[in-house]
């Protein structure tokens, strides 16, 4: 539900802030005070183009914000989720902004996305119906599933989704082992050979890093020779550091009775004599493992060539030439016993095939069925609404293909994840007419009236919370408009409705109702919205009755509209 929008630097609007209630919310004023400006605003909140003539001239950025409850709309969660955006007590808000230059940023709870992931994200959020439309129900991709959520058939979409995905699995195990004899021949030839090759090696991992390091030390060894007997000469020769530590710690010891800060000194000088002994005694077998070796070289730069050589072919590291030996051993295990295991999977392929055959085919009846009472409903809602002349119809088609997964009469169709069926709505404005894509078949006020038509048949397994219908009563009054009133309050009782009108028996209606006007800010033309209340609301639909001549016979006449009602 849509709990608020703010509007800053758009158009003629310079900064409003709409607070939006549950049930049916009515937004009227006279012609040219700015209610389609609001439209175009929610449609970009919603990730709709925008173009920097939406800009309130003389400024170098548009502000647009909405903010919404989700708490009923699991797969907006989902979707947030699964884009690491955080959100609290249910509360989403998506945030537009538009530059003079042409660049825009989105933004999700204070995250910036791409425009794409909003408009991922406003599929489930509000539908707009009119001149200006953000139509989820007038894409043609989300007609199969809400056929198949008024029709109740989702568990047997789920399981064909599941057998479509095993499917797919068989098929891609399959796909793996259709290489040629030849292929496999050199397959098992190359496999063996380089498996024989990295056994013999015998590598170990760590192997290059000591060979390295020891070849170092090797190459060095007269001077770590020496160096380590000059550091040993200097510990412990002739007026060495031995020598002179033993000196201090007896000059130290013969006076350290009289301090016992001196005492705690002769403690540190002892240790630090013994730290220097093991240091020495360090030295001495360091220099014992010294080798001048030159055949000890060569075999170490032997090796290391035989490695380089093998990170040629098989990886650029001891790890990656071991996992190659791995890779090729189940290869070569899955060639050479990839006969039974392609005719395993075959038999399972043809098992899965059966099953989802026979769950796609009785699907595609029972979407037939449903077809056929939501067609029957809509028209009755159309009729209702003075569109009698109006066809409804949901086409229900297959797809064929020489290739197709499922053969039925003869023919071969292709499989989708969920099912068989291709379908769209389709409908005429008028008897005899071409049935044609809904987007296409009328505009406007006539384009809502069918919208709100299928909505209120559709309401249970549409999943959108809120819908805007713009100019729902163009080209309609009398028992008509009182119908369409009647239907659009019904719609609310269960869905957050926004509506545009210019009927009063439709304004009389509303659960909140919303004054958009003219004004001046400074010297410039400014549009102003503010909730009325039930006083302003009657001398507003006063106002709708009789155009600017109020009288008290307009205003009791606009009381009783409203009372009636709230009776109802």
């Amino acid at each position: 539900m849509l709990t608020e929008l703010r509007i800053k630097n758009f158009v003629i609007i310079e900064d409003i802030t709409i607070s939006f209630k549950k049930g049916l919310n009515v937004l009227t004023g006279e012609t040219g005070a700015g209610k389609s400006i609001l439209i175009d605003a929610i449609s970009g909140v919603l990730g709709e183009k925008m173009t920097t003539d939406m800009i309130r001239s003389g400024f170098e950025k548009a502000f647009l914000e909405g903010t919404f409850e989700i708490n009923t709309i699991p797969h907006i969660k989902k979707l947030l989720d699964e884009y690491g955006i955080e959100y609290e007590d249910d509360i989403m808000v998506l945030r537009r902004e538009l530059y003079a230059s042409g660049k825009g940023r989105c933004f999700v709870n204070t995250i910036q996305v791409p425009l794409s992931k909003v408009r991922d994200i406003s599929e489930y959020l509000l539908d707009i119906h009119g001149q200006n439309e953000h139509q989820n129900i007038a894409k043609i991709s989300r007609h199969r599933e809400l056929l198949d959520n008024f029709g109740n058939h989702g568990e047997e979409v789920n399981d064909i989704r599941k057998l479509h995905d095993h499917l797919g699995r068989i098929r891609e195990k399959l796909t793996s082992f259709e290489i040629d004899e030849r292929e496999k021949l050199r397959r098992i030839e190359y496999n063996s050979f380089a498996i024989k090759e990295i056994d013999a090696a015998e590598l170990i991992p760590s192997e290059e890093v000591e060979l390295k390091s020891e070849a170092n030390i090797l190459a060095n060894a007269e001077k770590l020779f020496t160096g380590i007997n000059h550091a040993a000469e200097f510990l412990s020769g002739e007026g060495g550091v031995f020598q002179q530590l033993k000196k201090a710690e007896q000059s130290l010891s013969s006076v350290a009775e009289y301090d016992t800060d001196l005492a705690n000194t002769l403690t540190n000088l002892t240790e630090a004599f013994y730290s220097l002994e093991d240091v020495a005694v360090y030295l001495r077998e360091y220099r014992t493992r010294i080798d001048f070796s030159p055949e000890r070289i060569n075999q170490i730069e032997e090796r290391l060539a035989f490695i380089s050589s093998l990170k040629k072919k098989y990886g650029d590291s001891i790890d990656e030439i071991l996992d190659y030996a791995e890779k090729a051993r189940r290869e070569l295990h899955a060639i050479t016993s990839s006969e039974e295991e392609i005719e395993r999977l075959k038999d399972e392929e043809k098992k899965v095939m059966k099953e989802v055959k026979e769950k796609a085919l009785s699907l595609s009846e029972a979407r037939k069925e449903s077809a056929q009472k939501l067609e029957q409903l809509v028209m009755k809602e159309l009729s209702d609404l003075g569109m009698g002349g109006t066809e409804f119809r949901v086409s229900i088609k297959r797809e064929l293909s020489p290739d197709g997964d499922i053969e039925a009469d003869n023919k071969r169709y292709v499989l989708y994840p969920h099912g068989l069926d291709r379908v769209e709505f389709l409908m005429s404005a008028n008897t005899g007419e071409e049935l044609r894509q809904l987007r296409k078949a009328a505009s406007g006020g006539e384009m809502s009236r069918i919208m709100l038509a299928i909505k209120n048949v559709i309401l249970s397994a549409d999943i959108v919370e809120s819908l805007i219908f713009d100019e729902v009563d163009a080209g309609i009054g009398g028992q008509t408009a009182d119908v369409v009133g009647k239907k659009l309050k019904s719609l609310a009782r269960n869905r957050q409705v926004l509506l545009i009108t210019h009927l009063p028996q439709i304004a009389a209606l509303s659960d909140s109702h919303y004054f958009i006007e003219k004004g001046k800010s400074g010297d410039r033309i400014t549009t102003g919205v503010r909730p009325l209340g039930r006083r302003e609301k009657i001398r507003e639909i006063a106002r709708m009755l009789a155009g600017e001549k109020v009288t008290e016979v307009t205003l009791q006449h606009a009381e009783e509209m409203v009372s009636m009602a709230e009776t109802n």
